[in-house]
C-alpha cells in the first residue's frame, strides 16, 4: 500500500517512486560511453531505438581499431562533420568504398595524367630517333613538342579505348 496515496479529495492515486538521475537509461548510456573513451567532458549521445536500427546496423559484430595522431583525428573528425556525418560511419563508409573500389574490374586512370604521360613519350621517341640522325636545332625541338602536345589526348583516348576491349568479357558476335 505505499505505492498508493490519498489525496485532499479523498481520491486514492498511484505514487511514482523518486527515482536518481542516475538511474536513467540515456545517462547511463552516457557514463558508460565516458569510461569507455577514457574522456571525462560530456557528450551528446542518443540511444538508438529498436525501430531506427536497420538490419544490417543489428548484425554488425566486428569492429576495427587504429590509432591516429591528434592532427590526423582533427582531418578525419573535420571530414565526417562536412559529410553530415558521425565519425564511425564515415570512416566505415570510406573504408568499404576504397576497398570495393580496388576489388573493382576496371581501375580508375586519370585522363589528364594519362594524356600528359603519353606526350612525354611521344616527345622522347622523337627526340632519341631525331637525334640519332645528329644534332637537333630548336626548331626540331619546338616541332616535336607540339606534335606531342597535340595528338596526346587522342593517345589517350585510343590506349583506353583497346584496354577497355581488352578486359572487357567477350561475347560472341551474332550472325
Amino acid at each position: 500500500m505505499d505505492n498508493i496515496r490519498t489525496s485532499g479529495d479523498g481520491l486514492q492515486k498511484p505514487v511514482t517512486p523518486w527515482k536518481h538521475p542516475s538511474a536513467s537509461r540515456d545517462y547511463l548510456f552516457q557514463v558508460a560511453n565516458r569510461m569507455a573513451s577514457g574522456n571525462d567532458k560530456p557528450r551528446e549521445t542518443a540511444t538508438p531505438s529498436a525501430s531506427t536500427v536497420s538490419g544490417n546496423e543489428a548484425s554488425r559484430a566486428r569492429s576495427i581499431a587504429t590509432r591516429l595522431t591528434d592532427a590526423e583525428f582533427g582531418e578525419v573528425e573535420a571530414a565526417a562533420a562536412a559529410a553530415g556525418k558521425k565519425v564511425a560511419e564515415w570512416l566505415r563508409e570510406a573504408a568499404l568504398a576504397h576497398a570495393r573500389a580496388s576489388a573493382g574490374a576496371e581501375e580508375k586512370t586519370d585522363p589528364i595524367l594519362l594524356a600528359e604521360i603519353m606526350g612525354m613519350r611521344s616527345l622522347m621517341l622523337n627526340l632519341f630517333a631525331r637525334a640519332s640522325e645528329g644534332p637537333l636545332t630548336t626548331e626540331d625541338l619546338r616541332k616535336m613538342s607540339t606534335y606531342s602536345d597535340s595528338i596526346k589526348e587522342q593517345r589517350a583516348q585510343d590506349y583506353m579505348a583497346h584496354r577497355r576491349r581488352r578486359t572487357s568479357p567477350k561475347t560472341p558476335d551474332k550472325p
